[in-house]
């Protein structure tokens, strides 16, 4: 059963898990995942892509120099930015990230080997050098900015003095401040236009095609079911992402089915922050394509939609709301932002121990109103106002005189500026 209120302390159960808290999970626009933003395969040129109002241009320009011309970022680009970003502290509210070249080769492909090593240089260097430009289409506001705005490298000798590095005059790279652009860095503090991914999941994929299609198409298809899935063409979804569409239909399938681990039981089975990822191919009627079909399976919540287990389903339910609303709310639960831990932290409420009934809380009070409510707390606690019994039983109350409000809608919806300089000084160029 769910987190239950006891006396003001909050006691848990495993079940109202929406997926495994071992797997790490970081926090990205929530565009990246609307849309196929990053490219399935390497780009020459720029990219256009157009997600809700917003019409993304990614490559093939540069505002301040433009002879240069940049390629459009694929999932290569997205990987190495998502590992970079899991870096970022919760209590910390800074642009800028440390961490070492070995710690990010590591998170991206679980290696530093010399192959990696060169690879992703070359790719954190692209993240300096290309610019996104994002036109609102409804008002023709244009914005243009680059995820990395500089890389201070300062190298080090190994930490493990036993290791045979430490012992010739081999340094370990390490990124003393990778700051990120004010404007990326801006949209990372928009608490709604935020979500998170699942790295280990997404860093575990192989194929960069189903890496690609493991970003955006689930968000698609976390309505779907078996019985009515989500459906796009091959040659559909190969345009969408970029990546060559082959003459033949068989050929197209076989890009889906053949190889030791398919592009198929690669997606097949994948965890979302929804539930299990399903697919499966499927001949389209008029027979001139094959179409990809997914859904995603939700995580069961038949405890959790019992409100005798929790008050706090007792108290939404006795607000007018129904039972579907409430089942709503639940399969749409969400994480807690690493904004949200900072709140709540900081009002001395003990996270890890009541995480499961603080995200139920988050998804029943709306996450707008939630934020709200711990921000009122954090004020408490800085100002040094006690509560009567403890902060966690004075938060419990708050939400508790919330919940009959109506929750707002959940959303739908050395200094380096130059990725050259960095590529010549993690190559070991430059007199470094």
């Amino acid at each position: 059963m769910p987190s239950v209120i006891q006396g003001g302390e909050l006691t848990e159960e495993r079940s109202l898990l929406p997926f495994s808290r071992s797997m790490e999970r970081v926090i990205i626009p929530k565009d990246y995942s609307l849309g196929p933003v990053f490219a399935a395969t390497r780009q020459s040129g720029a990219r256009e892509v157009t997600i809700n109002e917003r019409r993304y241009q990614i490559g093939g320009f540069h505002p301040m120099r433009p002879e240069l011309h940049p390629p459009a970022l694929d999932v290569r680009h997205a990987r190495a930015l998502f590992a970079l970003l899991s870096f970022r502290k919760p209590d910390v509210d800074s642009p800028v990230i440390s961490f070492s070249f070995n710690e990010l080769c590591r998170k991206y492909a679980h290696s530093n080997g010399g192959r990696y090593s060169r690879e992703i240089r070359n790719i954190v260097a692209d993240l300096i050098d290309s610019y996104i430009r994002i036109t609102e289409l409804a008002s023709g506001s244009i914005h243009e900015y680059r995820l990395i705005e500089r890389i201070d490298i300062e190298k080090r000798y190994p930490r493990r003095r036993d290791s045979l590095a430490a012992r010739s005059r081999q340094r370990e790279i390490f990124f003393h401040g990778c700051t990120l652009s004010p404007e990326f860095y801006a949209i990372l503090n928009r608490v709604t236009e935020l979500q998170h991914l699942i790295l280990d999941v997404f860093t575990s994929i192989r194929s960069p095609l189903a890496q690609s299609i493991y970003l955006y198409i689930p968000s698609r298809a976390h309505h779907h079911t078996e019985d009515d899935p989500f459906e796009i063409t091959l040659s559909k979804l190969l345009e969408q992402v970029s990546f060559p569409i082959p003459n033949q239909k068989n050929r197209r399938r076989q890009l889906f089915t053949q190889n030791r681990k398919s592009i198929i039981q690669q997606l097949d089975g994948l965890e979302t922050l929804k539930g299990i990822f399903r697919v499966r191919l499927a001949e389209t009627s008029d027979g001139t394509d094959w179409k990809l079909q997914t859904w995603v399976e939700k995580h069961s919540r038949k405890l959790q939609r019992d409100a005798k287990n929790s008050k706090l389903m007792t108290i939404f339910l006795a607000s007018g709301r129904t039972h579907e609303e409430l089942d709503y709310r639940l399969d749409n639960m969400e994480p807690l932002t690493d904004y949200e831990i900072g709140l709540l932290e900081t009002a001395q409420i003990d996270v890890e121990k009541d995480r499961r009934f603080l995200e139920l809380a988050k998804a029943l009070v709306g996450p707008v109103r939630f934020v709200g409510i711990v921000g009122e707390c954090k004020a408490d606690a800085l100002e040094g106002r006690k509560a009567t019994k403890n902060p966690t039983a004075r938060l419990i109350w708050r939400i508790k005189e919330a919940l009959p409000e109506k929750p707002p809608a959940l959303p739908n919806h050395i200094s380096l500026e130059d990725g050259g300089q960095l590529r010549d000084i993690l190559a070991g160029r430059n007199g470094v």
